[in-house]
């Protein structure tokens, strides 16, 4: 068994799992005592430590390289000796290379998995061979005339031939059909492609059932010895979970999230300068690592200090992202894993949902960067020599004003950091992520007990962390006043008293100022969370004992699930009824499956079995059914060779099978990532060669000393496998032609020259056999990369296209969700999101399942994009600018909607005034029982005997503010779905897409509020929603008159009241308000986004426009300003 998960150590995944820099040490902020002058110096360390320090090989990476190099050592020292050689007399050399595949060095969770699935594919890979070389041999047996004498060696036989084929043929083709419709299938698939490969390929000289029998049953104990090797050295020698991984992920994760709080208290300080908008006014200081690169000629400007503390901030955040990523897709393994542990899989899966509650808001807080540069944006801005006297001054009023907004939310914020940052500590410290550190001397010791201020991992730390919590939250209005008083407005005054907004820009920084505190109190409420989580595993003494944690039966079934399914479980739900009422659910179209256009959903029993029925032709016209035909035809393009009586001689004594088996390692299903492989394959082949003739003539063939070389050689191999997993295949196809070449040099001084040529292959020379091996490989790879662009390629840029599209789509889906259940919400129409059945319930589990598939999306994406650099361009140039542009604005409107589903599903509470309120207390743990995990939704806040009836009253008014919203909504999620199914089909976009512009909300309340207030007796008129067309519902085909005029006169009084209320600073502290301010910004945001989007978009499709001009052209119309200020891509 594995070491205990939370003792600190460090995981062997290396720096490719998770950074060094990005851990508990390197991810945290120096204190200030650190940083004094006065300090101890360290000692520089030595030349060999800054080399090992340099290339990485700390103490996890060495371990893991020695780890990777025993079972392909030990299976070669095994299989010369005697006993074990006079077994496997030609087939040995397979237990060290199916050892390579068997990936020992795998966090024990992922092994297993990947154990249990390669042992199923041997296992029924090895009955379909048997049945094939028994059905051969009958083949044989009825072709061969009656009383033709037996010869010494095996005569051709067409009949046997052509049997042996077909089912070479049809195996390679399920197999990779496998392999590409369940990726977790990947390696098994390998191991089952050289076990049919080898099988079939000797099956023409097969003769009688008993030596067709004695030979799978040789090759089968070759298959499981190699697997077991494999079993053995990942559980015995340094051993590691998948909790392990897990654990020090958080870790990293959290050092991470310390060290940007760290830098996002530094880029508010920077923005308390005069050179806020100065800075912000250069879009290039504040684009992503991909949009750094500048036009030819052109010199970047020099970085500001708030630029780089922006470009800090998100360098930072994206390492953040990725590991969150990799801790996503690591949870699942650690939770079904094997341990002597203490904390259980629920327990994992609660500190990961406590983590991506802090995770989120706290990397929310970086969108400030994109607030500040779009907020500074503004075309009568851009030129300084040419601004009216009347726009300066607006303009230095505007600087004036966020500079002090900067530096009143200093204060605050240096609160909530040191709070953030030290609860993240003690949930470290107390869940033993981090080992503790040297025990306190007697006299701190003495001033603990006598009062001093508890520190991270101390009994008593989170009622420190509740009281600087609430000093931020104390300090928090303070900065609300100060804007209000900067803007000159009556705070203290009824409402009839409120002076207007200047602009809709006031309207937008109140909104925005709500935004960053709303962020700020979400993430200090998360941290005591997670500091209350951790106390209470103290407490009960879950983290004081070791226990025998085992998975249960519902998680392995889920497993099983999971494994043998292309995607997530089905978001398909029937109506339900709730459990609260008699009322019926009718749930929208968006929680069923896609629909057939072309039939109607079934209603008979003969429809059923008729929709079953296409299943069959569906899944042979499948992409993944024909890439298993390309990987077949591929194969058999050398396999022929075997099964033809003019060279099936030559295919045995050239070992041309290696050649099929690098064919099924080879073949993807993309061009791009094809060629790049074809290129690493080819020169790790030759670097294996190369490696090969060293070890083995370095000691003039000496077995010891081979043995010693050739462990050293793969031992250094696994380096670059840690480092580089991106050269995985090249990596082991390298290791696999040293194994090979070695392993047949070995077996023959093992059994001898007369038994290692007995099956008709000639014993060569290691200089011959090597450059042999080596032509094998090319071969093998060429015919891979040739069949993977004929007939007709998949290109990596084709797959990245419908990925774009996928994620759109899937962004609309989000949107919609997002609206839905926020509107629920606030009504009270949603119910007990942990009851089954209930919509709550319906709509959380559905965004918890778009998230999960946007971000493989956004993985994938990633790395399509980087293949189809390697793509040859035919014809014109790829536009990689501009799909790197949807993809940044797809990640940032991900993002966006992210921060508010977190918002309203989580909405700020006062601990400890709710509590007191509540009366919600438990002896045992009387702060967490009511609040972890228990934000209420605000329609039940405002419900709650404790809320005024001016909450309820101003909540009401929120909802009905909301429904003339929803015309906005309606068109981000109708221009998402649009652009979407235009990627996807490539037809052209329409020449005009009603997108709302930013800040058009603001100032449509704006002018409602004044009209409102201005006729205050008009009773009958009705607020709409401003849109100069009719909103059609799609789903009946008439007109959406929720958003428009009612019957009810009482009706437009409501709403006056509601934009009226809605606009009031004073009503900031109300339920609703945060989560609608919120909704404001990020809506903003995705709008600019959604915008770019389009322009992007239309530029690759198209614009249905018939129109013409005289004398000019459309792409004449930009303005100068618009020209300068963006890249034209």
């Amino acid at each position: 068994m594995a070491r205990q998960e939370g003792d600190g150590r460090p995981s062997s995944r290396g720096p490719d799992s998770t950074s060094k820099a990005a851990g508990m040490d390197g991810g945290k902020p120096k204190s200030t005592e650190e940083s004094q002058p006065g300090s101890a110096e360290e000692k520089k360390p030595g030349r060999v430590a800054a080399l090992f320090t340099k290339l990485g090989l700390d103490a996890p990476t060495v371990c893991t390289m020695f780890k990777g190099s025993l079972p392909p050592t030990i299976g070669i020292a095994m299989c010369h000796a005697p006993v074990v050689a006079s077994y496997f007399i030609t087939l040995g050399y397979l237990v060290p290379v199916i050892s390579v595949f068997a990936m020992a060095i795998m966090p024990r969770g992922k092994f297993m998995m990947n154990l249990l699935l390669s042992l199923l594919a041997v296992c029924f890979g090895s009955a379909v061979s048997m049945l094939a070389l028994w059905s051969a041999v009958q083949a044989r047996l009825h072709t061969t005339p009656a009383g033709t004498p037996p010869t010494a060696t095996p005569t051709y036989n067409s009949s046997q031939s052509a049997v042996c084929a077909v089912w070479l043929f049809a195996n390679i083709w399920f197999g990779n059909v496998v392999r590409a419709k369940l990726p977790a299938f990947n390696l098994p698939i390998i191991i089952y492609s050289i076990l049919v490969n080898v099988s079939a390929t000797f099956g023409p000289i097969m003769t009688t059932s008993a030596a067709a029998q004695l030979y799978m049953q040789e090759l089968l104990t070759a298959m499981l010895t190699a697997l077991a090797l494999a079993f053995g050295v990942n559980l015995l020698v340094f051993p590691v979970s998948s909790r392990v991984v897990v654990f020090k992920e958080l870790a990293d994760a959290m050092g991470l999230l310390r060290r940007l709080v760290a830098l996002q208290k530094e880029y508010l300080s920077s923005l308390e300068t005069d050179a806020t908008f100065n800075a912000a006014t250069h879009t290039e200081t504040f684009l992503a690592k991909g949009d750094e690169e500048t036009d030819v000629g052109q010199k970047k400007p020099s970085l500001t200090k708030e630029a780089e503390a922006a470009k800090a901030l998100e360098e930072t955040g994206s390492k953040l992202r990725e590991l969150a990523g990799k801790l996503h897709a690591d949870l699942p393994f650690a939770k079904r894993d094997i341990a002597w542990g203490k904390l259980d899989a629920k327990d994992l899966s609660e500190v990961y949902t406590l983590f991506r509650h802090v995770y989120i808001p706290v990397l929310g807080m970086n969108t400030i960067i994109d607030i500040i540069k779009r907020f500074s944006e503004r075309s009568d801005w851009e030129n300084p020599g040419g601004i009216p006297d009347e726009t300066a001054d607006e303009k230095d009023i505007e600087k004036r004003v966020w500079n002090e907004v900067m530096k009143q939310v200093h204060e605050p914020f240096e609160i909530l950091s040191k709070a953030v940052d030290h609860g993240l500590e003690h949930a470290a410290l107390c869940l033993g992520l981090v080992p503790r550190p040297k025990k306190r001397s007697n006299p701190s010791d003495a001033d603990v007990e006598a009062g001093a201020e508890p520190m991270p991992g101390d009994p008593g730390f989170a009622s420190v962390l509740d009281n600087r919590v609430q000093a931020f939250y104390s300090r928090k209005g303070e900065l609300l006043r100060k804007w209000v008083e900067e803007r000159g407005i009556n705070f203290d005054g009824g409402a009839a008293d409120q002076p207007s907004f200047r602009s809709e820009r006031d309207q937008v920084q109140l909104y925005i100022i709500v935004y960053l505190e709303n962020l700020m109190h979400a993430a200090g409420e998360a941290v005591q969370d997670l500091v209350d989580f951790a106390d209470e595993k103290i407490q009960d003494g879950t983290m004081s004992k070791h226990r025998l944690i085992t998975p249960t039966v519902n998680r392995l079934r889920k497993w099983v699930k999971a494994v043998f399914s292309s995607e997530d479980s089905s978001a398909e739900q029937s109506p339900d009824a709730m459990e609260t009422g008699a009322n019926i659910v009718d749930f929208g179209g968006g929680y069923n499956r896609k629909r057939d256009p072309e039939h109607l959903p079934p209603k008979t029993a003969w429809e059923r079995f008729g929709n079953g029925l296409r299943k069959i032709p569906k899944f042979f016209g499948s992409e993944e059914s024909a890439f298993g035909f390309r990987v077949a035809c591929a194969t058999m393009t050398i396999g022929i060779a075997a099964f033809l009586e003019s060279t099936q001689r030559f295919f045995r004594e050239q070992r041309l099978v290696w050649a099929m088996v690098i064919v099924s390692l080879s073949m993807t299903m993309t061009s791009g990532q094809s060629f790049f492989g074809f290129l690493c394959r080819i020169g790790g082949t030759i670097i294996a060669m190369c490696l090969s003739l060293i070890v083995w003539y370095i000691v003039d063939g000496h077995v010891p000393g081979v043995i010693v070389l050739l462990w050293l050689s793969i031992f250094i191999n696994y380096y670059f496998i840690i480092k580089f997993p991106r050269f995985l295949t090249a990596i082991l196809i390298t290791i696999v032609t040293q194994v090979l070449i070695i392993s047949y040099e070995l077996q023959v001084l093992a059994i001898g020259r007369a038994a290692a040529e007995r099956t008709g292959q000639p014993v060569h020379p290691t200089y011959l056999l090597a450059p042999y091996r080596v032509a094998c490989v090319a071969g093998g790879s060429l015919i891979a990369f040739i069949w993977t662009i004929f007939p007709s390629p998949l290109t990596d840029r084709t797959w990245l296209r419908r990925d774009l599209s996928a994620t759109l789509y899937l962004l609309a889906n989000y949107f919609g969700v997002i609206s839905s259940s926020l509107r629920s919400n606030v009504r009270g129409t949603a119910g007990d999101i942990n009851m089954p059945g209930s919509p709550a319930h319906h709509l959380h589990k559905v965004s918890r399942k778009i998230y999960g598939k946007v971000m493989m999306l956004v993985s994938s994406m990633s790395q399509h994009s980087e293949w189809q650099r390697w793509e040859p361009t035919v014809g014109g140039k790829f536009p990689r600018e501009t799909y790197h542009d949807i993809i940044t604005r797809s990640t940032r409107i991900m993002a966006y909607l992210t921060l508010i589903s977190y918002t309203i599903m989580h909405p700020t509470r006062v601990r400890l005034s709710d509590v007191a309120d509540r009366g919600d207390h438990d002896e045992r743990h009387p702060r967490r029982s009511g609040l972890r995990g228990a934000s209420l939704s605000l329609h039940t806040r405002s419900r709650h005997p404790s809320a005024s009836p001016t909450n309820r009253e101003w909540l009401g008014a929120l909802a009905d503010v909301l429904d003339i919203l929803k015309p906005t909504h309606h068109t981000i999620l109708s221009t998402l779905t649009l652009l979407s199914n235009s990627l996807l089909s490539g037809q052209s976009l329409p020449p005009f897409l009603p997108l709302p512009r930013p800040y058009e909300m603001t100032r449509q309340f704006m002018r409602m509020r004044q009209s409102a207030l201005a006729t205050p007796d008009r009773a009958t008129e009705d607020v709409a929603d401003g849109a100069p067309i009719t909103m059609v519902d799609s789903r009946t085909g008439r007109a959406d008159d929720s958003c428009h005029h009612h019957p009810d006169p009482d009706q437009g009084v409501r709403r006056r009241h509601a934009v009226a209320n809605i606009l009031d600073p004073r009503n900031v502290g109300q339920p609703g308000y945060a989560e609608f301010a919120v909704l404001q910004v990020c809506t903003t945001l995705i709008c600019g986004d959604l915008a770019g989007l389009v322009r992007a978009v239309s530029g690759l499709v198209g614009v249905v426009d018939f129109s013409f001009r005289l004398g000019a052209s459309y792409s004449s119309l930009d303005l100068p300003a618009e020209r300068g200020k963006r890249k034209v891509h």
